[in-house]
């Protein structure tokens, strides 16, 4: 179901916009003599895109475009289609989301579904954008591409946003398995999730620049030869190469803050099992030796002889085995906390 359709454009100079419009009223409100934007939001793209394009008298199979792996380019001399993904948080994993764009003469169509928040958000500026585009007849190839370009600048920086908030999951994922939390939590799963999301971000983010760079050097008619507005173009790959090169480092700073943190709980658990081994060492000795006095007959009358043997046993145990795993393991083996425990219990 298409949910909404609005318009902005120029005629004659004039920006102006229509917040709801119906598909039946398209076909009577194009011009090939004024830019148009058309901006649609539906429930299910693969089954309304072909309606609104059958409107606007654009002759292309958006399943050609949304065929493509994450984005994709289609130049058909007079209509040109382009597929972008947004880049949408889902349940503690990121998704992608594809945004339709096709462009004719003075026409330019964006097919979205509800993930295209802010293709919404600057269609409210609309009349402000058209107002600083070329108004020349014979600058319509000048003015769309500037549109375009603005269109998905807009989609590049919305996506852009989505990698603060994967940041952010990762070190929260870090601090939490860093705390006592750790116990209830699945971290193999977490990681495989942060780390899917900033793959996910990383591949949408290089389909975008392989489309914007097909866009800027296909040489399609439907798009501007000046090389001042096909700056433009360059601008925003500068852009993607930065958010490529950023979210590269962040997912190496993932992988590395989190092998330190599971090296740190590890070394935790090896000195528990350390002191646990010295606890048993203690119980042993004394317990043989115990048990060895008592197969002598008449071993209570050496009750206290006895005691006094099994206690220094057990004393001298744990020394010898405290003494021997420190300098085996070359550490403190947590005494200083158990220091620290005891000096807040005296107080």
């Amino acid at each position: 179901m298409i949910k909404s359709i609005s318009i902005a454009g120029l005629e004659e100079g004039t920006a102006f916009k229509k917040p709801t419009v119906e598909l039946e009223e398209l076909s009577g409100m194009i011009s090939s003599d004024h830019l148009i934007w058309v901006e649609c939001v539906a429930d299910n793209i693969i089954e309304d895109s072909p309606k609104i394009l059958e409107k606007l008298s654009i002759i292309m199979d958006p399943s050609l475009l949304l065929s493509g792996y994450v984005s994709s380019y289609e130049d058909r001399g007079e209509t040109l289609g382009l597929m972008i993904p947004f880049v949408v948080p889902g349940n503690n994993k990121t998704l992608t989301a594809p945004i339709l764009i096709f462009m004719k003469k003075n026409l330019i169509v964006t097919i979205h579904d509800d993930y295209g928040g802010k293709i919404t958000r600057l269609y409210t500026y609309a009349p402000t954008l058209f107002r600083k585009l070329p108004k020349e007849a014979d600058s319509w190839a000048d003015r769309q591409t500037i549109l375009l370009a603005r269109i998905i600048d807009e989609i590049c920086e919305a996506n852009f946003s989505i990698l603060r908030l994967i940041v952010e999951r990762a070190e929260q994922f870090e601090i939490d398995i860093a705390g006592s939390r750790q116990v209830t939590r699945d971290i193999s799963l977490e990681l495989s999730n942060v780390r899917t999301s900033l793959l996910t971000f990383l591949n949408s983010t290089w389909a975008t620049y392989d489309t914007v760079h097909n866009l800027k050097y296909g040489d399609a008619e439907m798009v501007s030869d000046d090389e001042v507005i096909l700056a433009k173009f360059e601008v925003i790959l500068g852009r993607l190469d930065r958010q490529i090169q950023m979210s590269e480092n962040i997912m190496q700073m993932v992988a590395t803050g989190v092998n330190v943190v599971q090296t740190e709980v590890t070394n935790k658990v090896t000195i528990l099992i350390i002191w646990w081994t010295v606890a048993g060492t203690a119980e042993l000795v004394p317990n043989t030796i115990a048990t060895v006095f008592g197969l002598y007959p008449n071993h209570e009358t050496v009750f206290w002889p006895i005691v006094t043997t099994v206690v220094m046993s057990a004393g001298l145990a744990t020394a010898v085995a405290y003494f021997y795993v420190r300098k085996v393991f070359g550490k403190s083996l947590g005494l200083e906390r158990l220091k620290k425990c005891g000096r807040r219990s005296a107080k």
